[in-house]
Parts: C-alpha cells; structure tokens; sequence
C-alpha cells in the first residue's frame, strides 16, 4: 500500500490547487483521499466513546489533545490495510504540520512512498481565492497568518522528506493539466510504474 503526503501543510495553502489534484489522483491512480478535518468529523459523527469525549472537548472550547489527529490519521490507515481497499493506497492532503508529527507518524505506520510539495506563490494562492469569491479580508489575513506561522516547519520538513529522497517539489504556478502531469510522473517514479 502506498501512503503520499501531498503536504507539509502550510506549503499547499489554500489556493493551491491541492483539492483539484487529490480527485485527480483518485481517479487515475486509486489513492484514496484522506483530509485530517474529515478524520475528526467521522469521529465526532460516530458517537464512538473518543468521539464523545472530543466532542465535550470541543464544546468547552479546548483545544484537542495534540496527538489526537496523528491517532484518528493512523486508525484510519490500519483500517483500510486491514481492508484491503481497491487502489493503492491513501493520499494524504495537508499532512505533516510539522517535523515531529511527521516522525511520530512514521515511527508507527511507515515512511510514505511520496511527499508532494505544491509549491505555489502567497500571490497565486490569494488571486484563485478571490476567482473562487473567497476574498473576505479577515479570510486572507487568518490565511496570511497561518502561512507565516508555518513557514518554517514547512522548510524543516521539506529537508527532512529531501533527505530521505521522498519529495517531489510541483510546481503549482502552471495550469492544472501540467501540474497534474508532474505529479503522475513523480508518482510514477515511486511507485516504480
């Protein structure tokens, strides 16, 4: 089973093309698209015994534990190992958010077979915000932000998956055909297609 982070987080913002590309992945490589906000809805939806304590968390305006997401991420991987789902496995958007995360998970389930890095300017991201109508100040300056405050464990992580020779740098400036294109041949050459 194959695992591709298509992160770290504050590198593929919003805006930058990553929602169009995990479908894309989807459809042509059956990778099977995993967003941590949707791990912890399913969560909160179950009315699982986690579930209902997160939900009290939430309600009392805390926040979450810090390792709950990385435990709902690894569930979900072992339950769809233990499927057996059609495909090749998980794509993984917005994944590390920092360096630890990154190792804890590794330490638990494995290295992923990819990490791709979208890489797209604050500008680009901003200007398809807006085609999109999402050019609410408070929005763009909440976006600034995050993206300043991750700025760094973006550079850590993008060494440490170098180093490893895990990551693929997308140049996500391009229009969405040629964006996907690089992707396929860098997960291509990593799945050893």
């Amino acid at each position: 089973m194959h695992y591709v982070y298509e992160g770290p987080h504050s590198a593929c913002g919003p805006g930058s093309g990553k929602a169009v590309q995990c479908q894309r992945m989807e459809d042509r490589f059956g990778l099977r698209h995993v967003t941590l906000g949707d791990l912890l809805c399913n969560e909160l939806q179950s009315h699982s015994e986690r579930g209902r304590h997160l939900q009290e968390v939430l309600e009392r305006g805390e926040q979450l534990p810090k390792d709950t997401m990385l435990e709902l991420l690894c569930d979900a991987v072992a339950s769809s190992v233990q499927q057996q789902r059609p495909g090749k496995g998980l794509v993984i958007s917005s994944f590390p958010r920092d360096l630890q995360q990154a190792e804890e998970y590794e330490a638990k389930m494995g290295e992923p077979s990819a990490v791709l890095l979208l890489s797209c300017s604050p500008d680009t991201m901003s200007s398809r915000l807006q085609c999109r109508g999402r050019s609410h100040t408070d929005r763009e300056s909440a976006t600034h932000r995050r993206r300043e405050s991750f700025c760094n464990n973006s550079r850590e992580l993008a060494a440490h998956y170098q180093h490893k020779r895990l990551l693929h740098t997308i140049d996500a400036e391009k229009l969405p055909d040629e964006v996907f294109t690089q992707i396929c041949q860098a997960l291509e050459s990593s799945f050893n297609m």
